[in-house]
């Protein structure tokens, strides 16, 4: 998602919007899943780990992209939040979907083709599309297919820290690798936050 939102930010998230409607749902706020929000989601691939990508296409809609150009029903979409950071053209990634050179999920690759429509993928009921704002270099539904909305947990509301960090920082997951990293936290907090990005509100 980068440039939108960087390695080490933490986002308070709402997940009372995208819940299950309940008896007093009425007295919810509950909203539809919405095309261009971004939201977070159990990654189908491994349910335990959360992803944090943009909604591209909801059910019905046809996706497919052109010379990294995303169309949604035909229609190029005007995405000032996009990056591209990667000069190389990469036949299935930048010209989503092409049925020869696939680079996804084995599983994934296989069923691509059933949802194929006029030369785009069409979105079926109750799933989503996703893609990250770093386009060239985004794990997303391109490689891995659709987000079931049950996978769904919420949206981003608000950055309320943002400490200069690596994705290795949270490779590991070891008693000590916490210590480690508390530790890091402390001694660097103040030269290593970005207060510039503090309470910034996530679009």
């Amino acid at each position: 998602m980068e440039d939108s939102l960087l390695i080490g930010d933490h986002l308070m998230v709402d997940k009372v919007s995208y819940a299950p409607r309940a008896g007093w749902g009425w007295l919810m706020p509950y909203q539809q899943v919405e095309r261009d929000h971004i939201i977070v989601f159990r990654y189908p691939k491994d349910p335990a780990t959360y992803f944090v990508k943009r909604i591209i296409g909801v059910p019905g809609d046809r996706i497919q992209l052109r010379d990294k150009q995303v169309l949604r029903n035909g229609v190029p979409l005007q995405e000032p939040y996009a990056v591209h950071k990667d000069d190389r053209f990469n036949e299935f990634r930048d010209n989503f979907p092409d049925f020869v050179s696939g680079a996804g999920f084995p599983d994934w690759m296989a069923e691509l083709q059933d949802y194929e429509q006029d030369g785009g993928l069409l979105v079926p009921t109750g799933q989503y599309f996703v893609m990250g704002d770093n386009r060239d270099l985004s794990s997303d539904s391109r490689y891995w297919g659709f987000v079931p909305r049950e996978n769904i947990v919420g949206k981003p509301l608000v950055l309320y820290w943002s400490f200069e960090s690596t994705s290795e920082d949270y490779r590991e997951t070891g008693a000590g690798d916490y210590g480690q990293q508390l530790l890091d936290v402390l001694l660097h907090f103040p030269q290593r936050t970005r207060w510039e990005r503090m309470f910034r509100v996530v679009r």
